[in-house]
């Protein structure tokens, strides 16, 4: 059964519950179709009897007769005679009502069950049941006080062949449409049900071509109503959306990875090879070691940022945040940084007292130096670098500098994994500081946005969520 399709499972889960439901339906009809037969029989038996006690009168003569015509029964009984109306129907629709003395005495009318019901001791108006050779009979009794007369009772019996044939009648009416509307609705069951899956053919279908080619532009699309089918559908196409995306950007970071690391290391094997062609002196031997310990310090300064960023990718819980002093943190590295003073660049820092933020201090220091760095690289000359910080709902960090500036159409890929703008190729730089900048600010919940325009400087504005300092003060 688990190699059965879901169509096949779900097309017999379906089968049993009908069933089930079909038999319980039928029997509870069974039950209340034989207690509403029953309860007709019980109330046309009584009624039958009740009309007949009315159809009998005792009378001391002849003279006294209703009608001594027509045809009244006359019996005599008690020193008089017991007129019995010609209206008095001892077998009308198979209930049969018999006239009897107190003693058991059969006066008239007729009693299918007079001799297995003989000496048994009558019941005012009492119903029971009886059943003989397989036939079961209603019984009803009834005791007549009539003036003038000892007390004389009526039995009526009503055998329930008709109302058991009824019964029988609507079984076999069942037994042959019920199963013919199973048959039926299971196989319009399984005709709707293969419709409704076939949306989910389709997704298996293209998942299975997905997954055994290297096309991951296909896409499910499907058209229709907005069920679960269609949604999940639409869950599929986004989730492969985002495995392309995915795999297109580790596909450009390898393929970036690589070619900036073959191009140090094109020039360290040239210089090998220069250098070792032929005897040469030892100012060629010092500047050809010189090349390749620079070099080496570019491709040991790409390694490690590329390690870095693939534990922040991989590990984000490996940097915990907590409460931090913002303020004394990003005066400490602007102090530091300002003693570089790369091509005569003044850094400047704004920096209040007291401003906190959830953060990682290793990774705020990380992002900031980066931010300075980057400053620094691209600044022009006796150029100035500017830090600020701000507090209140959010903190905001700023890093601005008056250096060549980026062009308009480059901004919106500046974050980009070994991205670089053209006229800053040249520049020195593993192409990932900005990138790990972006990541670290997401890890700190924070938004990060650049202004720049060639000529005019850059300005980095980093935005943080408030924290409440020493003594659950916020910012």
């Amino acid at each position: 059964m688990k190699h059965w399709s879901i169509r096949m499972k779900m097309t017999l889960f379906f089968a049993a519950a009908l069933i089930v439901i079909v038999l319980a339906t039928f029997l509870t009809m069974r039950l209340i179709s034989a207690s509403v037969l029953r309860a007709t029989a019980r109330k046309y038996l009584l009624e039958s009897v009740n009309a007949n006690a009315d159809e009998v009168l005792y009378i001391r003569s002849m003279a006294q007769a209703r009608d001594t015509i027509g045809g009244d029964i006359f019996i005599e009984y008690d020193g008089g005679y017991l007129e019995i109306d010609d209206d008095f129907l001892d077998i009308i629709n198979d209930v049969h009502t018999a006239l009897y003395t107190g003693d058991g005495t059969l006066l008239y009318g007729t009693n299918p069950l007079a001799r297995q019901m003989d000496g048994q001791a009558f019941a005012d108006n009492a119903m029971r049941r009886l059943r003989v050779n397989g036939i079961q009979y209603e019984i009803y009794e009834r005791k007549m006080t009539i003036e003038g007369t000892d007390a004389l009772w009526l039995r009526g019996v009503m055998p329930m062949t008709a109302q058991n044939e009824q019964l029988r009648d609507i079984t076999r009416v069942a037994s042959v449409l019920l199963p013919a509307l199973i048959l039926l609705a299971v196989i319009v069951s399984y005709l709707l049900t293969g419709r409704m899956l076939t949306p989910l053919r389709n997704i298996e279908r293209t998942a299975a071509e997905i997954s055994g080619g290297t096309d991951l532009k296909r896409r499910i699309a499907l058209e229709g109503p907005d069920d679960e089918v269609h949604r999940l559908a639409d869950t599929f196409d986004e989730m492969v959306e985002r495995l392309d995306a995915s795999f297109e950007t580790e596909r450009r970071f390898t393929s970036d990875a690589s070619h900036e690391l073959r191009t140090p290391m094109s020039v360290i094997m040239a210089q090998c090879e220069y250098t070792l062609d032929k005897e040469r002196t030892t100012r060629e031997y010092e500047d050809a070691l010189r090349t390749i310990r620079r070099q080496g310090a570019r491709m040991n300064g790409l390694i490690n940022d590329m390690l870095d960023y693939t534990r922040m990718e991989q590990k984000a819980e490996n940097y915990p945040l907590t409460v931090l002093d913002f303020s004394e943190l990003v005066r400490g590295i602007c102090a530091d940084m300002a003693m570089l003073k790369t091509n005569e660049i003044t850094l400047y820092a704004r920096v209040p007292d007291d401003i906190y933020v959830n953060g990682n201090k290793m990774l705020l220091t990380r992002m900031l130096q980066n931010l300075i760095s980057n400053a620094y690289r691209y600044g022009n000359e006796n150029g100035m670098i500017e830090v600020r910080l701000t507090g209140g709902q959010k903190v905001t960090l700023e890093v601005e500098d008056n250096g060549i500036g980026i062009a308009e159409e480059h901004l919106p890929f500046l974050f980009d994994r070994f991205y670089r703008a053209e006229s800053s190729r040249s520049q020195k730089g593993t192409g990932l500081g900005l990138s790990m900048v972006q990541r670290i600010a997401e890890l700190h919940g924070a938004g990060i946005q650049v202004k720049s325009a060639p000529g005019e400087g850059t300005t980095f504005t980093v935005t943080f969520p408030a924290a409440a300092g020493p003594g659950g003060v916020r910012n």
